[in-house]
């Protein structure tokens, strides 16, 4: 390899590391603040303290409320 490469080279590589080290500074600072919640997460706490009742109606076919249970 020539000699005039090496500090290309290293130039390139410093500028890589410090955008992967930005990158994965911007990346936890969204996670830290501003986690992402699910979809599937479930229901919290009400102010007594208990879960709210959680239905299953949705997967039900339509009119076939009757069946729909509910957990507590």
């Amino acid at each position: 390899m020539a000699a005039a490469l090496l500090p290309a080279l290293r130039r390139n590589l410093g500028l890589f590391v410090l955008a992967l080290a930005a990158a994965g500074l911007a990346f936890g600072t969204v996670m830290l603040t501003a986690p992402p919640t699910s979809q599937a997460a479930g229901p919290s706490l009400t102010d007594d303290g208990i879960l709210p009742p959680v239905t299953d109606c949705e997967v039900l076919p339509t009119g076939d409320v009757n069946s729909c249970t509910v957990y507590r």
